[in-house]
């Protein structure tokens, strides 16, 4: 008996062969995929244009999302510009300053925050809102990057009209890619001087009167200040400042800001040591101050490189205070006696 032939040509198998009754299964779950595909497809030219918008900013941002991001972005920046201006005695998030004072001169505190860390940044602005100095002009501002969802869009934009106290960065979130040039980028562009600019991490607390104290007989110019690294180290030349809270000087920020020497690597390792990379690449930063002791870890911290000692009042500032517990500690330390019988406590 003669095999009958396909279209092609090809002698037919029969479908009882072993080889057939193998791939039965697998051209199965291929047709079956092959048709859901044409039915999704099938749905979408059909799908009203705001559904199909909707599955495509599932996948990719639209043009028309990314350019309302952008445009949220920009107008953050806008109220960030806006909220430091000069223009009424006390600003939010600012320590207020006797204007009588003769070491007359501004500071801005950048703490480096993500978006979702709204518990941790409402516990700063508490720390900070009841510190005080009449020696320098103090500015708090919360450093985060683009938010990735609508609601950490939602949480951060409700945050900026409450507490005037946010900048928030034309960039993806990140702790070494770029971040720490974007935000003296940033800054310098706003048009708002600041004698100094620090930068200072979400698990750090700084004591502003002290901190104020020390900078009004430092350098207005090519200064970087902070805790140099490694804790052994006295030598402010010899080395680079720890990331967990550094000092440098308005000019210093406008030459990071504008040099091509520091585009050439805005980010790709730690950023601590890049921004003395940075400087060291620039011939800058003539004066360098290291305050230790007075930046420590905090004494329960246990980690890596650990430069820890008991809190003390000269404390300028504190490191690794990554829990509420910790932060309570310090609370209760420096500013506890301010809480007595006179507080007005819910009983």
């Amino acid at each position: 008996m003669k095999q009958s032939m396909g279209i092609l040509g090809v002698q037919a198998r029969s479908a009882a062969s072993p080889i057939g009754e193998r791939c039965r299964p697998f051209l199965a779950v291929v047709g079956f995929v092959t048709l859901l595909a044409t039915v999704v497809v099938f749905m979408m030219m059909l799908a009203p244009s705001f559904v199909r918008e909707s599955v495509r900013d599932l996948v990719c941002e639209s043009p028309a999302t990314a350019a309302a991001n952008r445009e949220w972005v920009l107008q953050q920046e806008r109220n960030a510009i806006q909220s430091m201006l000069p223009t009424r005695d006390f600003l939010p998030g600012s320590v207020q300053q006797g204007s009588s004072s003769p070491k007359n001169f501004s500071i801005l505190l950048g703490v480096f925050s993500t978006a979702s860390r709204i518990e941790r940044r409402n516990i700063i602005r508490m720390a900070y809102g009841v510190q005080s100095t009449d020696i320098a002009q103090v500015t708090i501002r919360f450093i985060v990057g683009r938010p990735k969802t609508q609601s950490e869009r939602l949480q951060l934009g409700l945050e900026s009209l409450q507490y005037r106290d946010l900048i928030v960065l034309d960039m993806d979130e990140n702790m070494n890619k770029g971040k720490t040039w974007r935000f003296y980028s940033t800054v310098a562009a706003m048009g708002v001087h600041f004698d100094y600019v620090m930068k200072v991490d979400d698990d750090a607390y700084v004591r502003i009167d002290n901190l104020a104290s020390s900078l009004a007989e430092e350098p207005r110019t090519d200064l970087y200040y902070g805790y140099i690294l490694p804790c052994e180290n006295e030598d402010p030349y010899a080395g680079y400042m720890a990331g967990m809270g550094y000092i440098i000087t308005w000019d210093l920020v406008e030459y990071i800001s504008d040099s091509p020497i520091v585009r050439e690597q805005t980010g790709g390792y730690s950023e601590d040591r890049m921004t003395g990379d940075w400087l060291d690449k620039g011939g800058k930063a003539k004066n360098r101050v290291n305050k230790k002791p007075l930046f420590y870890d905090h004494p329960a911290y246990r980690g890596r490189d650990r430069c820890t000692h008991p809190l003390v009042p000269e404390t300028i500032l504190i490191h690794q205070v990554k829990t509420t517990e910790r932060w309570m500690d310090v609370l209760q330390y420096f500013e506890g006696n301010r809480v007595g019988a006179g507080s007005t406590l819910i009983r």
